[in-house]
């Protein structure tokens, strides 16, 4: 099922969702145990798609109190709302900042993200990148995954420790960037 909602959803929005298939379980692991080991109580998860990682932040990451769901795709977000019905789901990721306040929570320890960035412009990017640092509290964690090494650059205009992490097996194989505030 999620599968196929995610590829109609591609082929209605391919800007919006910018893959044809949920992320693969060894990607959602891959990410899932690094935040299981940050042990953070609030976070952000910006581009949800279908809620496979969400699924697996809610089921394995125990310290998690407050988790804020983001999805722009119409359906998708429809979908959220109807499987995770005690999260809130926000449409827009650039209103993070407004979600937090509504919310209550001060600073995020922790941002994922899986935004198809490679289709935004420079602008959009760079508002991205410091919306996130403002969000972030100091020792916070951002994990981006990507299929390309485009945001290096951004990335490294905002955060000063970066580390990479190659997933091979995804469709398509995921870069994943997890970056931290001094």
């Amino acid at each position: 099922m999620d599968k196929v909602l995610f590829f109609k959803s591609f082929l209605r929005s391919p800007l919006q969702v910018a893959s044809l298939i949920p992320s693969s379980p060894f990607l959602v692991n891959h990410i899932a145990r690094h935040v299981n080991q940050l042990a953070p109580l609030r976070v952000a998860e910006l581009g949800a798609g279908t809620g496979v990682l969400t699924r697996a932040l809610v089921d394995e990451c125990p310290s998690i109190q407050s988790l804020l769901v983001f999805e722009n795709e119409k359906n998708l977000k429809n979908h959220l709302r109807n499987i995770f019905p005690r999260l809130p789901v926000y449409a827009d990721a650039f209103a993070l900042h407004e979600a937090m306040q509504e919310q209550g929570i001060g600073q995020l320890d922790c941002i994922i993200s899986a935004l198809p960035v490679s289709w935004f412009s420079a602008e959009q990017n760079e508002y991205l990148m410091e919306l996130v640092y403002r969000c972030l509290k100091p020792g916070g964690a951002f994990i981006m995954f990507q299929f390309s090494l485009q945001m290096r650059k951004y990335l490294r205009m905002t955060f000063q420790d970066i580390k990479i992490k190659y997933v091979p097996l995804n469709f398509l194989p995921a870069f994943v960037y997890y970056c931290y505030k001094m």
